[in-house]
């Protein structure tokens, strides 16, 4: 008797580990077999989602049992008509303001590039109602004294500018480039340009709001448009923008309030640059009296993804927010204008973007902006 217990006890030992070991798994884990296959998988959260610029899509990838979405090596492929869009690496989550059929793979590299062996599809239902804001787009132009092809950027954005008056506010960043000191140089625009617009390195460039987007924009006036028009129909506005603005001569202070209203329920981010034109300065390629134009003097906001307005924006409810600053000995107060940029996140607060923007000269004022 005693023998034929030892002889079972083992086995009762080993299915009670096995039936442990099988309830334990998580559910969201993929069906593998119970081994780590090597195959790279995407999931999502949900499939539908309101094309309202706030309801988001969060994306699992796993290569076999292992979870790779926040890996620095793993980016989303959106999948269109017109060919791929590839998301920054580390993004995972998806937002849009536009109804629509999306369809995602994922990339991720280790030791070599792979892709997702599925795909997922993403509705983006309608969303009615709210006020028809009049959108404006901010146009990040990066330029220097010492880059030869700068001014035919600059003669591109004035073109576009008088063809579509008010569509497009500019604010230029001035960089040491070619060897020569900028005097108009600023440190936002070594930051702005590492950290945030994809660490480029040739000069001019272009960049629709905070947006580093597929291509390299440099100079070609039907490229520039282009881009202008997708950006109207792939980011439409969900809020507007109006400002207040003071100055104080004993004192050279700026005083700048900065007012939104929104469609919807947002977390949102307040920029505000202060530029200034008319600048006559020596410019590669343009002579000794060159007229430099836009010239980005300060950011206002402590943060160069713009400041968070305390809480979430509700619909329909005027939020504002206030910043000043000093003017430094040589700026032409008569000369310089505010730009207030308000940014949302599409991708769970990996980037911010411009959802729009509204300018005026220093001093004056600027009422909401809406579509006839």
């Amino acid at each position: 008797m005693r023998k034929i217990y030892l002889t079972i006890l083992p086995i009762v030992i080993f299915i009670c580990s096995a039936v442990l070991s099988s309830c334990s798994g998580n559910s969201d884990e993929p069906d593998t077999g119970g081994t780590d296959d090597g195959i790279l998988r995407i999931t999502a959260d949900k499939t539908e989602i309101q094309a309202d610029g706030v309801e988001k899509v969060t994306f699992t990838v796993r290569l076999g049992t292992k979870d790779v979405s926040d890996e620095s090596t793993m980016n989303l492929i959106l999948v269109k008509e017109s060919g791929e869009e590839h998301l920054d690496y580390g993004v995972r989550a998806f937002s849009t303001s536009v109804p629509g059929t999306y369809v995602f793979k994922a990339r991720y590299y280790e030791g070599e590039s792979m892709i997702s062996e599925n795909k997922v599809t993403i509705q983006a239902k309608q969303v009615s109602g709210g006020v028809s804001y009049y959108h404006k787009l901010l146009g990040m132009q990066f330029t220097s004294v010492g880059c030869q092809a700068c001014p035919a950027l600059s003669t591109t954005l004035k073109a576009i500018q008088t063809e579509q008056p008010g569509r497009l506010a500019v604010a230029s960043f001035h960089m040491d480039f070619g060897g020569l000191t900028d005097p108009m140089s600023i440190a936002a625009t070594n930051n702005y340009r590492t950290n945030i617009l994809g660490n480029f390195s040739g000069l001019p460039r272009f960049f629709y709001n905070l947006r580093k987007g597929a291509k390299e924009m440099i100079s070609i006036k039907g490229q520039i448009e282009e881009e202008l028009q997708k950006e109207l129909q792939n980011y439409p506005a969900s809020c507007g923008v109006a400002i207040a603005s003071t100055y104080d001569s004993s004192s050279r202070t700026v005083s700048v309030t900065a007012k939104l209203t929104s469609n919807v329920t947002n977390t949102y981010r307040c920029l505000i640059y202060l530029v200034e034109d008319g600048i006559k300065y020596f410019q590669t390629n343009g002579g000794n009296d060159y007229t430099h134009n836009n010239v980005a003097r300060a950011v206002m906001s402590t943060s160069l993804n713009g400041d968070r307005f305390s809480g979430e924006v509700n619909a329909g409810i005027e939020s504002v927010m206030q910043r000043s600053c000093q003017l430094e000995p040589g700026w032409n107060v008569d000369n310089m204008r505010v730009i207030v940029s308000m940014l949302t996140t599409l991708d769970g607060g990996k980037t911010y973007t411009c959802n729009n923007v509204n300018e005026c000269k220093l001093g004056e004022s600027a009422d909401y902006l809406y579509n006839e």
